[in-house]
């Protein structure tokens, strides 16, 4: 597979990138949550179907990146390891998924990544004192 991974280390040790994640440990993957819903098939350039968990989408110096975790075991990719992926088409339900070839730009994508989902959290935490 030629996507390329990252694991979130930006060192807020405020979040983790695979907060999308569910830990089925309470319903063993027999639930209604909602959990299998975040969770996507994308299939690889030989035809093998992998199952990722969807975390996000975020445009980025004009372009838009998708991210997604693993959902099942693969081989060279860690649990918690962050694929990152370019869209390529109008629609993200339909677009191809292009893998990011300069580490730079992937570095900073991943970066981005990060501090939104740093900012997610922080307004979900926010929005809960309200309450």
């Amino acid at each position: 597979m030629s996507e390329k991974e990252k694991k979130c280390t930006c060192g807020c040790g405020e979040h983790e990138c695979d907060e999308k994640k569910h830990d089925h440990d309470c319903c063993d993957g027999d639930c209604d949550c909602g959990c299998e819903d975040e969770i996507v098939e994308l299939t690889t350039e030989d035809g093998k179907k992998l199952k990722f968990y969807f975390v996000g989408t975020i445009e980025y110096k004009g372009k838009f990146y998708s991210a997604f975790e693993p959902a099942e075991q693969i081989d060279g990719i860690e649990d918690d390891d962050l694929i990152i992926f370019e869209l390529s088409g109008d629609d993200e339900e339909t677009a191809d998924l292009l893998p990011v070839e300069d580490e730079a730009l992937l570095d900073e994508v991943f970066e981005e990544f990060c501090r939104v989902l740093e900012e997610d959290e922080l307004a979900e935490e926010a929005e809960s004192l309200e309450k």
